[in-house]
């Protein structure tokens, strides 16, 4: 157990990043990955899954009761509700599974085309949040970032999207898993304390830091390795 603690209030969210990774939840470098850093969100709400545990339950044949004991409950994965006010195409694209549609030289992302199917593409997910209050900097002076991290997403499915008059929001519903040993070294480890790590049953991660977020831009970018 730690001596010290901290301690912060998260408010608003500011910066989203979303890294592609293949099956095994490996984030993908070079060319064929992508990364796509948005503030177009309107908010990302988490539902833990568990399963109740076992209950044992007895009684005698007076009817007094004999066993009376229920284990404890089992966190199977988070459900994750995502939704945009600004949609991205190559990240919604990388989301909910679609194919990009594309144009020009360089190419430009401009859509995508919703297919009948599984949605099998994985990716981490990541959400910055400020520190309220007189907790916003630290003792010398550094701004503190509340940094969210679900290192393996997937199971995406698209949400109701409206056509209006009014804006129209995309949203997804999205499943957890446990994270890959790599997601820590190529992503996690700038916004983690040093020599902490995450491990592969870890399915949220919550740190306050002085890192700052990734810069906000439409066009996607690659992971170096």
């Amino acid at each position: 157990m730690a001596t010290h603690s901290t301690c912060a209030t998260p408010i608003k969210g500011t910066h989203m990043r979303i890294i592609e990774l293949d099956a095994c939840g490996v984030p993908i470098t070079g060319t064929g990955g992508l990364v796509a850093v948005t503030k177009g969100f309107v908010q990302v709400s988490m539902e833990p899954q568990y399963e109740d545990g076992q209950e044992f339950f007895e009684r005698t044949a007076d009817g007094s009761p004999c066993v009376n004991q229920k284990d404890d409950p089992t966190l199977k994965r988070i459900n994750l509700t995502s939704q945009f006010c600004e949609i991205n195409a190559s990240a919604a694209s990388l989301m909910i599974s679609a194919r990009e549609l594309v144009s020009g030289t360089p190419a430009t992302g401009t859509g995508f085309a919703l297919a009948e199917g599984n949605p099998t593409r994985r990716y981490s997910l990541e959400v910055w949040q400020e520190v309220a209050g007189a907790g916003a900097c630290d003792a010398s002076g550094q701004q503190r970032y509340i940094y969210n991290a679900w290192p393996n997403v997937g199971a995406t499915q698209l949400g109701g999207y409206t056509i209006e008059n009014g804006r129209s929001t995309l949203e997804t519903t999205s499943e957890t898993r446990g994270p890959s040993a790599q997601w820590v070294s190529l992503v996690g480890s700038d916004y983690l304390p040093v020599g902490e790590t995450v491990e592969e049953d870890e399915h949220w991660v919550w740190n306050v830091t002085t890192t700052a977020p990734p810069t906000i831009q439409c066009d996607p970018t690659t992971l170096a390795a």
